[in-house]
């Protein structure tokens, strides 16, 4: 009996860590993008040189305030703690696509000529962009009848690579006109803050994230003091494998 007694205070302590469990999921869904600050665009305008529309053209800001569709996949590993608790760190790759609507094309011979043409355009032109993201979470599980509802924020680093813009539309009537630019070289680390909350039924649950980007697009853009923020919202189901 005296035993007995004396493993009971070992059991208070090893209650609380059986409670404690890891728990493994998957998540695939869409990546709505796009740019927030106060200069990000709506609208621009393309500009060519050399061979008119039919040589390489760019568009002159295609950091979109517009949302454009993408993908989002993912995986995390959590920790849920004795009272609920969360700690989460989720591993994820994005192609994302920002756009903006194109209502003029200029056209210049060369970069040394001062003859510059304008028309009047339409299209729109998108910023594709892959991203590899980690994201640590902290947060509580809210347990209801029916559902679990997991609550998290924290701190998100993103690899952003394979910046492209392609774009498309028509010039001057019905001339068509297009770009295919790649922009990879200029960035690399976006440090963000991000929400994410879960909503399980059982195995399944749909998924909400919202990322707010810290790194400014344009901050090595001379002569101007532009601003431009990554914006994401991310919708999608999540799968619980443990």
């Amino acid at each position: 009996m005296k035993k007995c007694f004396m493993l009971l205070p070992l059991l208070a302590l090893a209650a609380p860590v059986a409670a404690q469990h890891v728990e493994i999921a998957g998540r695939a869904g869409l990546g709505l993008f796009r740019f927030g600050g106060r200069d990000a665009a709506s609208n621009s305008f393309v500009l060519y040189q050399g061979n008119g529309a039919g040589g390489e053209g760019y568009v002159n800001d295609p950091y979109g305030s517009r949302v454009g569709m993408g993908l989002a996949l993912g995986g995390r590993v959590q920790r849920v703690g004795s009272r609920n608790g969360l700690l989460t760190f989720d591993l994820g790759y994005e192609w994302l696509r920002s756009r903006t609507n194109v209502n003029r094309l200029l056209y210049s011979p060369s970069m040394y000529s001062s003859f510059i043409g304008t028309y009047s355009a339409d299209g729109s032109a998108a910023l594709q962009s892959k991203n590899l993201t980690a994201f640590l979470g902290l947060g509580h599980r809210i347990k209801g009848s029916l559902v679990e509802v997991d609550i998290l924020a924290g701190p998100e680093l993103a690899y952003i690579y394979g910046l492209r813009e392609k774009g498309s539309g028509t010039y001057n009537g019905s001339e068509p006109w297009a770009t295919n630019f790649s922009r990879s070289d200029e960035y690399r680390l976006d440090g963000r803050l991000r929400a994410d909350i879960t909503v399980w039924y059982h195995q399944l649950g749909a998924n909400a994230s919202y990322s707010y980007g810290l790194l400014n697009y344009q901050s090595g853009l001379k002569g101007a003091n532009s601003e431009v923020y990554a914006r994401i919202l991310r919708l999608g189901l999540v799968y619980r494998l443990k």
